[in-house]
């Protein structure tokens, strides 16, 4: 097989996906005429195009379309479903899934015991008919930091429930790291681990802030931390983890293409890269496109492929046996797809 086909077909792990943005159309119009919703779209095709990304309007317009439609614990249920069988296409074995539970709690009125029921089940049906495992990181949505406390107490009290980690996504530039200080350092205290976004908006100052004032573990995107040789020798000599997400940067504009893109210098400098796919139908990719850009655009060697899928399992937020457990089967594939 070519080095495309092998990348395709090594298994995955991902961290750095948002439930939401992952929806795709055909299951947007099963919600839609589940719940009666008039979509600007009716079919597949029509509705794949609708949601092309234009600009950052454009993509927040089709992103408060798709929460709109979820209006049931069953409707939860079906896109965490349906995610699974995604991720099962892909050979993705486990990722761990950004989900906005106060704005879908805002949007919806449930609680969250009722959302995350829901999430849950689709999630208990997906790894029985798919193997796939996943865990959840609830976010903070940085431009409504009035809610950062609520968002705190529902992931500490879910934690139980398969949520792992607390993230931060929204407006970088606009609300800077430590208008959650307190909030992440409560998370810290509390062992909760912690995944904001940083870096991709924004440049270094934002991660340099990001890693001192909210006890960074993974750094979401971080991709500019280029533009500061100071704190790419800090990421490589701390091993903080890069959640990159190429083709996610150029649709937002952050890089023109894919050339331009630092993730191959940032890989050579020594930092523990990972790469993820984000939103993956809202900008036309997923993580198999994802690494086959790895092989057109960064040049990436089998070793190197191996290596950057591995590096997601070894960052992660699994347990210690099941961390163990991933990394022999990972390694037991690899040697079982370059015999056939």
């Amino acid at each position: 097989m070519n080095l495309v086909e092998y990348a395709h077909r090594i298994p995955k792990a991902e961290l750095h996906v948002h439930l939401e943005g992952s929806i795709l159309p055909q299951t947007l119009l099963k919600l839609a005429d589940r719940n009666g919703i008039t979509l600007p779209a009716t079919d597949v095709t029509s509705l794949r195009e609708f949601y092309r990304f234009r600009d950052f309007a454009h993509f927040i317009e089709v992103y408060l379309m798709i929460t709109s439609c979820l209006k049931t614990p069953d409707d939860y249920a079906l896109i965490a479903y349906e995610f699974g069988s995604e991720c099962y296409r892909q050979n993705i074995r486990y990722t761990e899934v950004t989900f906005t539970i106060y704005t879908n709690m805002k949007i919806t009125g449930l609680i969250w015991q009722d959302i995350l029921s829901g999430l849950n089940r689709g999630r208990a049906q997906a790894y029985l008919d798919f193997g796939v495992h996943w865990q959840w990181i609830f976010d903070i949505v940085r431009d409504n930091p009035e809610t950062q406390q609520a968002v705190l107490d529902i992931t500490l009290a879910a934690h139980d429930q398969g949520v792992v980690a607390l993230g931060l996504g929204g407006s970088e530039a606009n609300f800077p790291a430590d208008l959650f200080y307190n909030t992440f350092k409560q998370a810290y205290h509390a062992e909760l681990h912690r995944v904001p976004h940083s870096g991709e908006h924004a440049g270094p100052a934002s991660i340099w802030n990001t890693i001192h004032q909210l006890h960074a573990e993974r750094l979401g995107h971080g991709v500019r931390a280029i533009e500061d040789p100071e704190l790419v020798t800090y990421l490589a000599q701390h091993q903080l983890p890069l959640e990159c997400c190429p083709t996610s940067n150029i649709r937002l504009g952050v890089y023109a293409d894919y050339a331009q893109h630092p993730l191959r210098r940032l890989w050579n400098a020594g930092c523990l890269v990972t790469v993820n796919s984000d939103d993956p139908p809202l900008f036309a990719t997923d993580l198999n496109h994802e690494y086959q850009t790895l092989v057109e655009h960064f040049n990436f060697s089998v070793v190197e492929l191996e290596r950057i899928s591995m590096n997601a399992l070894q960052v992660s937020f699994l347990s210690p046996s099941e961390k163990a457990r991933y990394i022999q089967e990972f390694q037991s594939e690899f040697a079982r797809l370059k015999e056939s």
